[in-house]
Parts: C-alpha cells; structure tokens; sequence
C-alpha cells in the first residue's frame, strides 16, 4: 500500500517521501521558509523578518497579527529606520523600491506556497488512495497494523503542513491588502494635494492676470499722454515732419562751401519723441485702431447702403442670371400662429447646487460627450437647440443677400459665423444629449426662414442640420468632440458648415463653408467657470476664391483681452481688402485696408470707405437680467408648445421630449428619472438591432459628398416638410417608421 503512495508521489515530488514524514515536513518548511524570507526581506527593505516556519505545529495567530500590525504601520509610514545626516534620499529611494518590488514579491511568495499547500494536498490524496486500496486488499488490517499506522502518521505530517502552509497564504494575503491599501491612502492624499494646490495656482493667477491688465491699462494710458504732449509741443519751420531739425549755417562765402553735401546739421529726437514712437509689443496697429473703437474713440457708422442700379439698355451684355427668392416656405408656417412666447414657467432657477470641479476632477483626459453627469448640470435645451441658435443672427445674411459687391457679403457672412457664440454667454450648463433619431424643427414666418436638425448617429454624436429661405440655405453637421484637460474643459467642433447664398442682384450663387472653433470652460476650479472661443475660423467662398481670415483670441493674462476677435477679408489673389476686428459677444467692425494694414491717426471728415473710419457690421441683442438657466430670450422660444403647433410636429420633436420638460419645469427629480428611463430605452432599441443585424437609418437625411470641397455631408432629402402638410391635415400615417424614442420598449 505504501509502496503505491510512494510510486504515485514520485512523479510529483521526488522529493517527498511518504515513508518519511520528518523529510516531507523539512522539505515543504525549506519551501514555505525561503517564500517568507524572500517577501519579508524585498518588500519591506528596512526590516528583515525571519521565520523558520513548521510543518508539524499549529498556526501562530498571535504572531501573524503582531506581523500584520507591524507591516500595515510601516506601509503607513510609522518607519523605523534612522537617517544619519538628514538625508532624505534614502528614504525616497528606499520608498520607492519598496512600492516597485513589493507587488512582485507578494505575488511570488504567494504562488510558491500555493503549490506547497497543493502539494500536501496532493500527498493526502495519495495517502487516503494507499490506504483504500489496502482496506480492500485486506479487510481485516488493524490500525495497529504497521502499513497503516505509516500511512496515518503521513496523513497527520500533511496535515499539519497544511495548516501551516494555510497561516502563511492568510499571513501574505493581508500583507499584500496592506500594502494596497498603503497605496490607495497615498494616491489620495497625493490627488488632494494636487487639488489644493491646483486650486491656489488658479487663483494666483486671476489676481496676477488683474494686476497684468492694470499695469497695462495705465502702460497705455501714459504712451497716449507722452503722444499727446509731442503733438501739442511747438513745430517751427524748420523742423521737419519727423521730429528732425535741420540748421543751415554759411560756413563760408564761396559757394562750395554751401554746396558741399551734409552741410546741414540734424538734431537728434527727443526722449519724449523716441518713446511716443516705440510700437506696442504686444498688439500691433489693428488691435490699437479696435481697441480705440471700443473706447469710443473712432467714428463708427454702418456700411453705406447699396447705390440704385442704374437702368441698363438692351445693348448691354447680360450677366448670368440666377433668380432669387422664388422658395415658397409658407406651408411650414402653420402652426406658428400664436407667436413666440417671452418667458418661462418658473421665474428662477433653483437647481440644486453641486460643485462642478467636484464631479469633473475624476474624468480628467476623458471624452465627455460619453459621460453621464447629474441631471443638475443640464440646461432645458438640447444640443439640437445649440444648433439651432446660429439662427438668431440670419438678417445678416438677408444683409449680405443685398450686397452686389462679394467682398462686401463676405463681411456679413463672416459676421454671421462669428455672431453664433454670442449666446453662450454665461451659459456653461450642459445640454441634454440627443437621443438617435430625435429631431427639432423651428419656423420663424416673421424673418421667414425654416430650420430643422436630425440626430443621424449617437457615436459619434451627430446632429444633421439644414435651414433655408428665400435667399439663402444653410447646412451642415453639429459633431463635437469634448474632453477635460483639469483646468479646462474643451469642446471641439468637428462638422463643415455650408452656405449658399443667393444675390439679389443676380450673378452665380455663392457658396461659402468654414469650421467653428473651440469652445472652453475655464475657472472650474476656481469655483467661477466661464466659456471662452479660441482657434481660427476661414469662411471660404468658392465662387470668387475671396476668403476671411478670423482669429478668435483665447482669453489670456489680461481681463481686457476677453473675447476678442480679429481678422481680414482677402480677394483671390490673397491680397487684404479689409481689417476686421471687435469682440465676439458684442460688436464686429470692419474697415477698409487694400493691400496694408495702417496705424489709423485722427479720422477728421472721413468719408465713405476711409481707413480711418470703422464700419459696424454687427451687434449683439440685449440680454435681459433675470432669466433662469441663463438662457437668451431668442432660446426661449425653442421650447415653446401649445396645442396649435402639437398637432404639426413629428414625434420625435425635442419639444416632447419629457425629461426636458420636466427640466423646464423645475423637477429636478422627475428630470433625473425621465432621463435614465430616455437612456435605457435607447440601450434597448439599439441592442434589438444589433440582434436582427440591422442599422439605424436616418428619416430625413443621406450621407453624400461634396462636389465642391470633397467632403461628406448630410443632405437633407425634404420630405419633412411633405409628411408635416399630411400629419397636419389629419393623416395617421404622415410619421410611420419613426423611431418611438420617448416610449419604453416593449419585451
């Protein structure tokens, strides 16, 4: 019987000997020893813990709390090791060797003695094998017998050196909890400490950013006075224009002398002279001549109204005629009868107030367009809305429509793009993400234009956009990108936006595109968060090759540059035709620069078209105090829905959209629910597609590329408006085959 445990054990362990329980027990205490030896020395190398494990006692609960305690103490930095001389880079370094090889080592301790434990268990398997297979040999063997009692002496060293083995894997299990735990206190108070000091960083530099902006302020304040003194002090004949005098003196009689070249004695400026001169390091003479227009400064008028065509006979060479105007979009006007409405149900917003900084600072390099936030941070618009606000300026492009020279339209198509972030002002609440297939129609038969945007893909977030009127039509795609960087948090704007603009005077349409810029949320962790744009933005007309260069400047060290812009109207052969300039939530100026950019002196009787004089192009609406979420009063139309219009709008419509209701309406709780419920049903709907192999499929738009640009873009197929005349006369079936994205699904 022993002989068989034995021929079993030695193709496992020829070390181990079942006739030999004193080997066996030395053999696997040799084991258990050098893996205890190995953790304690390497993963805590300022104490060297020995221990001579056995096989054959019990477990020492005593001693492997006192190890426990002992380790978890120092892993929290109760050390005992003394530093001669104050040096601290040993323990630095001692620290880190210790966070480097103690995961290793504890891992490797563990293994080894979880095969030593498998392998007394393996021996006792063997042993209880031996031990039936001799029972049924011979039936009548005794415990006394000798073969027996060898083997239940074998069985009983196994057992012991399990019990041991088994205090040893509980012993290395809480020092490895220890040392993690260690690590998870440290890497708080490490992010804490960040936090602090991240906090005071930012703060340093908004005071620092304040005195920067002073200093400069009164830096300007005294180059305008030291002009001013030069420029009142008294000029006598003979001193020239810049500040030199000449004095011609008779040397002598003959004339060589008085013809003699460098006759002339020059004087050299004066202080006050050479410091008025010094230019501006900082901005140069565009930002002067805006920064002077905004002081009030410098005339500024509007452009001059277009001169009556004169008539033109029947011997002149006709141009290419495009007609203008002819889109009839008044069947979408109903519905829209009772007007826009001017306020809200609630006058305040009482949204529960949560720190920003204190959701965000764990999603730091993360894409937020895939984060959920608490509903407390949303506004009651959606990013649909968003979209739809680049409507508020479009008498710009009525304006623009006006103008027979392109140079002209350039402007105002340009005033047009850059006006689109005058809303977001003190807007930093997030909007609701859209659900696939939601979509948002807006008519406006006042300024008699249409606009509608569908959500045509989820990931990425894409909302397909297109708006017309009479003389113009506007696309593109609403796609963001956004991610936070711990100071700030970026938005990115990835769609190609389009234009076709349609001259009154006739000619070719234009076609413009340009990209919107960056958008930023600084101040968060400060506690006062603001939204900024920066990057550049190129409107682009195809149709003359003309371009306009805007760059919108971050907000820098100096409050006084906040949202700033500049920029310049080129021709086709690149050379400037205009200065731009203003601020992106105020005003947008232009003047006249062919072919320079000047410093501008005293404007005097400027007249039509003078470089001295600035041109408004655009101003910002008003925005009333008081409204809640912040909202414009041109977004507080976007919600409206009273049952003239509910019975012409698609169901999928953001107006019926319940969690943004329930926003608007100040129920926060109800808001939250609506919004998980929203959010799970999408889940739903998007993974019973997945099973049946099918795609989603956009109602209103398909997916084509630009013969202009070489792009792709959504074009919009114009059936909404066809299926919206149906539902609106009653037909049951104008919207079937949309997606019942505000419906749970059904099981």
């Amino acid at each position: 019987m022993l002989r068989q445990a034995k021929a079993d054990q030695a193709g496992k362990s020829p070390e181990l000997s079942i006739n030999d329980p004193a080997s066996e027990s030395a053999s696997v205490a040799d084991t258990r020893r050098t893996s205890t030896h190995i953790h304690r020395t390497q993963s805590g190398p300022r104490q060297s813990v020995h221990r001579a494990a056995s096989t054959v006692g019990s477990v020492d609960d005593d001693y492997a709390d006192a190890m426990t305690e002992g380790d978890a103490s120092r892993m929290g930095g109760n050390h005992t090791h003394t530093n001669v001389g104050g040096n601290d880079d040993d323990d630095d370094y001692f620290e880190e060797a210790s966070n480097r090889d103690g995961p290793a080592v504890t891992r490797d301790a563990f293994n080894i003695t979880a095969q030593s434990a498998k392998l007394q268990l393996d021996t006792i398997a063997a042993v209880n094998a031996a031990l039936i297979a001799e029972t049924s040999k011979n039936p009548a063997a005794t415990l006394s017998d000798g073969k027996v009692s060898q083997a239940l002496a074998t069985y009983d060293a196994a057992v012991r050196s399990l019990t041991g083995l088994m205090g040893d894997l509980l012993r290395i299990s809480k020092d490895r909890d220890a040392y993690w735990q260690y690590r998870l206190d440290r890497e708080i108070d490490m992010r804490r400490m960040w936090e602090e000091s991240m906090a005071q960083v930012a703060k340093e530099q908004e005071i620092l950013e304040e005195r920067v902006d002073q200093a400069e302020t009164k830096r300007k304040l005294a180059k305008r006075a030291l002009r001013e003194a030069v420029s009142k002090a008294p000029v006598t004949d003979n001193n020239r224009a810049d500040g030199t005098e000449v004095i011609d003196e008779a040397i002598g009689t003959d004339g060589a002398a008085k013809s003699a070249p460098g006759a002339g004695i020059v004087r050299q400026q004066t202080a006050l002279d050479q410091i008025s001169d010094l230019s501006d390091s900082e901005s140069d003479a565009s930002d002067e001549f805006f920064d002077a227009v905004d002081a009030g400064e410098v005339e500024v008028s509007e452009l001059p109204a277009e001169p009556s065509s004169p008539e033109v006979d029947g011997t002149a060479e006709p141009k290419e005629v495009v007609v203008s105007g002819t889109l009839d979009i008044s069947s979408s006007f109903k519905g829209y009868e009772n007007g826009v409405r001017t306020r809200l149900k609630m006058d305040a917003d009482d949204r529960p107030k949560i720190s920003l900084w204190g959701i965000l600072k764990s999603m730091i390099g993360k894409d937020m367009t895939k984060m959920t936030l608490p509903v407390s941070f949303n506004e009651p618009t959606s990013l649909l809305y968003r979209a739809g606000e680049d409507m508020e300026y479009t008498d710009l492009l009525e304006q623009a429509a006006d103008r027979s020279d392109s140079l002209e339209r350039m402007l105002y198509v340009a005033a047009f793009a850059a006006s689109e972030y005058a809303s977001t002002i003190g807007r930093v609440a997030k909007p609701f993400n859209p659900l696939l297939g939601e979509t948002f129609e807006y008519v406006r038969p006042d300024k008699n234009y249409r606009f509608f945007v569908e959500q045509v893909s989820h990931h990425p977030p894409i909302g397909a956009v297109w708006a017309e009127a009479p003389k113009w039509t506007y696309w593109g795609e609403a796609s963001v990108k956004s991610k936070f960087y711990g100071k700030s948090f970026d938005v990115a704007q990835l769609g190609t936006w389009y234009l076709k603009l349609r001259p009154n005077a006739g000619g070719k349409e234009d076609l413009y595109t340009w990209n919107k810029v960056t958008s930023s949320v600084i101040g968060i962790i400060t506690g006062n968060p603001v939204l900024d744009h920066y990057g550049p933005m190129e409107v682009t007309n195809h149709s003359t090759g003309e371009k306009c260069m805007v760059e919108f400047e971050p907000r820098g060290w100096k409050a006084s540059s906040a949202f700033k812009i500049k920029g310049k109207v080129v021709d086709a052969d690149g050379r400037v035709r205009y200065s731009l300039g203003g601020r992106w939530n105020s005003k947008f100026y232009a003047r006249l620069t062919p072919g320079y950019e000047a410093t501008v002196e005293d404007p005097g009787d400027s007249k039509a078209h003078d470089p001295n004089k600035a041109f408004l192009i655009w101003q910002a609406h008003e925005r009333p105090q008081g409204i809640p979420f912040n909202l414009t009063p041109f977004v507080l139309t976007f919600n409206h829905l009273d049952d003239n219009l509910r019975a012409w709008i698609a169901p999928t419509d953001s107006r019926l959209r319940p969690d943004q209701r329930a926003m608007e309406d100040g129920e926060y709780d109800l808001a939250a629910t609506e919004k998980n419920r929203l959010e799970e049903a999408q889940r739903a709907r998007r993974r019973a597609r997945e099973t049946q192999g099918k795609e989603f499929t956009p109602a209103w738009f398909t997916q084509e590329v630009s013969e202009v640009t070489g792009e792709k873009y959504w074009k919009f197929n114009g059936k909404y408006w066809e299926q919206r005349e149906k539902a609106g006369t009653g037909d049951a079936s104008a919207w079937h085959g949309l997606e019942p994205i505000y419906q749970d699904v059904e099981h």
